[in-house]
């Protein structure tokens, strides 16, 4: 099954900066990338709610640092965290930091994958990394539009990054977010986030794997879903690769394959209380199916 959404290196923490450079892999094919010297924006489209994908993103912002570039990391959170983030990066009380992140209402309440452990991991090991790359910036960019149309959000992000690029004109801008919004082409009849931007300063590509179960909302229920993102063709040793033709769906630059299953990474504080009505659903379903 292929979904839209709005493997190397686990997510683990690093006892320092050394040793979180030490625990990235390297990503076969991504000199490709940075031998392209307009690009100034990277997309990775993931499929919210794996523990593989945050952590291959990981591994794409140690290659950049290790190649000494300038690396500002965007992620799809609401801008209103950014204060939180921060805390997550410099605060010297690492425990206290934690607890004002995920006291954040969307961290609180997230159910669609992207306030997921997996996350959390990621945000803590850049934490590691930026003790050695001062210089590295993690910035939000799900910024707040009017409207109601999923269109108005796509703008705002997309305006939201191109401003970002005002600020950070010396450094590559790492973007993690769901597939759809890393897209250079419409399919739903609106312009996607990756469209406001200077297209010849972009690169985007979409993360593929083989199946296996991500923590998402189907049908109006959240919880560990199955399927994934499968490559288009024959299943491809993990690595980037700059080819539009293999992207499964959408206009893209090319592909990052993960070479191994999706696993669920779960939110990372827990059910909230009340239960969300699309976390009963899940519960009640899978109570009465017996799985």
């Amino acid at each position: 099954m292929r979904r839209l959404v709005g493997f190397g290196c686990g997510a683990a923490l690093a006892i320092n900066s050394a040793v979180a450079f030490a625990s990235c892999s390297a990503i076969p094919g991504a000199d490709q990338m940075w031998s392209k010297k307009s690009v100034r924006w990277v997309f990775v489209g993931e499929l919210h709610g794996s523990n593989e994908a945050p952590a291959s993103f990981l591994n794409l912002v140690c290659d950049a640092l290790t190649r000494g570039k300038r690396v500002t990391v965007a992620l799809e959170r609401p801008t209103s965290e950014q204060t939180a983030l921060e805390g997550i990066l410099a605060d010297p009380n690492l425990t206290a930091a934690k607890a004002a992140l995920l006291d954040q209402p969307e961290w609180k309440e997230g159910m669609d994958g992207r306030a997921s452990e997996a996350m959390l991991g990621l945000l803590i090991s850049l934490r590691e990394l930026r003790k050695d790359r001062s210089d590295l910036a993690v910035v939000a960019f799900d910024a707040p539009f009017t409207g109601t149309s999923p269109g108005a959000r796509d703008e705002a992000m997309g305006h939201a990054l191109l401003s970002l690029g005002e600020t950070k004109r010396d450094d590559v801008i790492l973007i993690l977010t769901g597939n759809v919004h890393a897209m250079l082409s419409p399919v739903f009849h609106y312009d996607f986030a990756a469209m406001y931007l200077p297209a010849n300063e972009v690169l985007s590509l979409e993360v593929t794997d083989r199946g296996g179960e991500s923590w998402s909302t189907v049908n109006g229920a959240c919880g560990p879903s199955t399927g994934g993102v499968g490559d288009k063709k024959a299943v491809k040793p993990y690595g980037i690769y700059l080819d539009p033709k293999l992207a499964p769906f959408g206009k893209v630059d090319g592909v990052l394959a993960l070479d191994v299953p999706l696993t669920s990474s779960p939110p990372a504080a827990g059910n909230p209380t009340p239960l969300p009505a699309c976390r009963s659903k899940f519960l009640a379903e899978h109570r009465a199916t017996g799985n």
